[in-house]
Formats: structure tokens, sequence, C-alpha cells
């Protein structure tokens, strides 16, 4: 199968597998989107706010929440260049890195990813539902060796 074919099939399953409706969802979105890294929230209400700044690097470098906080992460670019921002954990980090590096002027925003230009902000609604280790960083094929990441740790409730 030729690689331009691959690719745009391998881009319609992940279209298809991000807007096919749940239930009754009649092709709507619905409110909380579960991804690997924790549940993209659509509709989010009052977050408390968590800034980081992408420069040559992330300030801060890392940011620890626990299980089941949500937050309205707000991703300052304060960078000279455009940036897709994931926030992932290892699984989709390889599969969003393997669908820019075949579509390189991709530039879509997915529920755990936001397209950021040069100095301004973004926002992500996120709850962590999970523990574990994640990172934020750029999926850009050309940034994707060399691209600063985030560390987020997601720490189990602590026991009473």
């Amino acid at each position: 199968m030729p690689q331009h074919t691959r690719a745009l099939s391998l881009l319609l399953l992940v279209n298809l597998f991000l807007l096919s409706p749940p239930g009754d969802a009649h092709g709507i979105l619905p409110d909380e989107i579960p991804m690997a890294a924790g549940t993209a929230l659509r509709d989010p209400g009052d977050l408390a706010p968590q800034t980081v700044v992408l420069t040559d690097h992330w300030t801060p470098t890392s940011l620890t929440f626990t299980q089941g906080q949500a937050i309205l992460l707000i991703l300052a670019n304060a960078s000279p260049e455009w940036h897709l921002l994931a926030l992932v954990d290892d699984t989709a980090l390889r599969d969003q890195n393997l669908i820019h590096r075949l579509m390189p002027d991709l530039r879509k925003d997915y529920p755990n990813t936001r397209l950021s230009e040069p100095d301004t902000s973004v926002q992500l609604p996120w709850r962590f539902d999970k523990p574990g280790e994640y990172s934020l960083r750029c999926v850009r094929a050309e940034h994707q060796q060399h691209s600063p990441a985030l560390t987020i740790i997601v720490d189990p409730p602590s026991k009473p």
C-alpha cells in the first residue's frame, strides 16, 4: 500500500474513533472524552488554573496532581514557533508522532492537543483519572526528536 494511502487511511481511522458518537449522542461529542492520560473536559465549569510556559524549555519543568483532580491547564507559548502540544502517555505519543510524521503539515486539535501560535496561550481543561507519569510535548514532525517535555505526575489519592 503506498505511503500516502496508508497515511490517509490512518487519519480516517483516527477521525472515526475520535468523532464517533457514543450511545445516543447523535454525532455530538460528549462533554468528557476519555484519553490515555485522563479525560478531556469540553464543558469544565470553573476549574483551578495551572499555567505553564514554553520557551526553549517548560517552566515549571514538572507538575504533580492527585488522581481525580481536574484543572485548567493554561499553556503559554513564549517561543518563536507554533507548536501542536499533546498531553500523552507513551502509547499515545507513539501514535500521534506517527500521524504527524506521515502528515507533517497537519495542524489539528484533538481532545488531548492544542495548537499554539507564537506568543499565545491556549487552554486544556483536564481531569487526571489514572495515576502515572505523562508528558506534555510538541508533536510537530520536526520537533519530535528535540521538543522539551513537561512531566506530569499523577499520584493516587492518599488513604485516610
